[in-house]
């Protein structure tokens, strides 16, 4: 990229962009700084490589660039970002100690009232015969060693018929082979905090679109970033920006006037072979279900009595002054002070009791909420799907349901449809026309001709890909044998 004459007007432009409200020319950029037209279009490449940036094209040809209402550094996360990153930590941290709170008092506890009501002693042993305590290190082990990063991801359908992906667990003894069912105390971690839900990678979307480029002959559209990742257009104009300085691209503007990033450079391949990202489109993407407990109703059953027991014996304790009293002594006998007894067996287990239904209780309407806005999204993957597969065609709403309800096992109603296609329609630059019988007909025009001219250009296009032949290795080379 060439770079400007001199720094000093780089630093005016940069300092003039804040006082532009909307979009800029390369014009408006020259005007307001002084800087020539040429170097002013370097400055806002430039610029546009240092701060979150959209771009669009006019029917003119023109890119039109939009720096928001303040400049946003590339990557720098904002104060809303750090606060929900400083909380996603928080809430975390306090999710293991809770885990390890779990195990302890859940189990632990019920151990010991067991004892104290039936003054049994409790053990186990080995295939020896030999006393043993080794369950209580597996109480730990869903903890500790059984991490969701060490769970299997394998492919599970929802009660709606959607393919997602999910965790499932391994085997403790052979790691090769997966659980039949959940292990028990996965399932009470997920009576309190929900199911663990398969991590999102941060850079998924760019290693799609790498692998889309290596693909499609290193072109980009806006309208195939939306097919990518759903963004809507606006939000595609910013990708588009980020894309083209992530990956060296060049912008081109055709004579039809859609806007393609070239990215030739990333279509030089090595020798070796590397595991990329993965083409899948953004009505295949079908996200897991945000689940209460993703347990079985006799499972909940039993983790909700458990803990009911517990908090019954430990609120019966609180209440019985002259059973505490007995328990006083017996710490007593053993060197702890009998105040403890009333903090330990009955207090910090009633509060455990309580918290570990309170939690589950308070999360059920965000779990709801989150379910909610999946199904939407996933009703909106269905109407894409129809949308870019004869995106030359117009259609009305009974068209669309019919298409999109067929086989599905969440039918679409027709209020809902078209309340969706109205919203559909204002993201991804549909109109509506009246039809001969007076019905509302949808058109996606901006989808279908971009799809045709980059069909075209693609076609047009000769490939620059060839690295040619290695002239320069810096591999030490052998040295030669004596004698030779």
């Amino acid at each position: 990229m060439a770079e400007i004459q001199s720094d000093q007007a780089l630093t005016v432009l940069e300092q003039t962009l804040p006082s532009f409200s909307g979009s800029l020319t390369v014009a408006d950029a020259a005007a307001a700084s002084g800087l020539s037209l040429f170097d002013a279009e370097q400055a806002l490449e430039i610029l546009m490589n240092r701060y979150v940036c959209r771009l669009q094209v006019t029917e003119s040809g023109e890119v039109l660039f939009n720096f928001g209402t303040s400049l946003r550094r590339r990557g720098k996360k904002s104060l809303a970002e750090h606060l929900q990153t400083m909380g996603d930590l928080l809430w975390r941290g306090l999710k293991a100690g809770f885990k390890v709170w779990i195990t302890v008092t859940l189990i632990v506890y019920f151990i010991v009232y067991v004892l104290i009501i039936l003054a049994l002693i409790f053990y186990s042993r080995d295939e020896d015969g030999i006393f043993s305590f080794s369950w209580i290190g597996d109480l730990f082990a869903d903890l500790f060693w059984f991490a969701p990063r060490n769970m299997a991801v394998v492919y599970a359908t929802d009660g709606d018929g959607y393919r997602h992906r999910s965790y499932q667990q391994r085997k403790r003894k052979k790691k090769q082979d997966l659980e039949k069912k959940k292990r028990f105390v996965q399932s009470v971690y997920d009576f309190v905090f929900s199911p663990p839900r398969p991590a999102f990678d941060p850079f998924a979307d760019e290693k799609e679109v790498a692998a889309w480029l290596r693909e499609q002959r290193g072109m980009l559209t806006m309208t195939e970033i939306v097919a990518l990742a759903g963004w809507t257009y606006d939000q595609a104009s910013e990708r588009m920006a980020d894309y083209l300085t992530r990956f060296n691209g060049e912008a081109r503007i055709t004579d039809d006037g859609v806007l393609i990033g070239r990215f030739d450079r990333m279509l030089m391949s090595g020798d070796g072979e590397m595991e990329g990202g993965k083409v899948e489109l953004f009505w295949d993407e079908y996200e897991a279900p945000y689940q209460q407990t993703g347990n079985t109703s006799g499972r909940n059953a039993a983790i909700i009595g458990l803990n009911a027991f517990n908090l019954l014996i430990s609120s019966a304790l609180m209440l019985s002054p002259y059973l505490m009293s007995d328990f006083a002594y017996v710490f007593e006998e053993f060197g702890i002070p009998g105040d403890f007894a009333g903090l330990f067996l009955g207090v910090l287990p009633m509060i455990f009791s309580l918290l570990f239904f309170l939690i589950p209780i308070l999360r059920a309407p965000v779990v709801s909420r989150r379910e909610a806005q999946r199904k939407a999204r996933n009703r909106k993957r269905r109407i894409l799907r129809e949308i870019f597969a004869r995106p030359d065609k117009p259609f009305t709403v009974e068209q669309m349901l019919n298409r999109v309800n067929t086989g599905s096992k969440q039918p679409i109603s027709e209020a809902e449809m078209e309340k969706l296609l109205q919203a559909v329609a204002s993201e991804y630059g549909g109109n509506t026309t009246l039809g001969e019988d007076g019905r509302v007909l949808y058109r996606f025009e901006r989808v279908a001709h971009e799809e045709k001219v980059a069909a075209r250009e693609r076609n047009e296009h000769r490939l620059l890909a060839d690295r040619g032949e290695v002239i320069f290795d810096t591999a030490p080379k052998p040295l030669p044998h004596k004698g030779a």
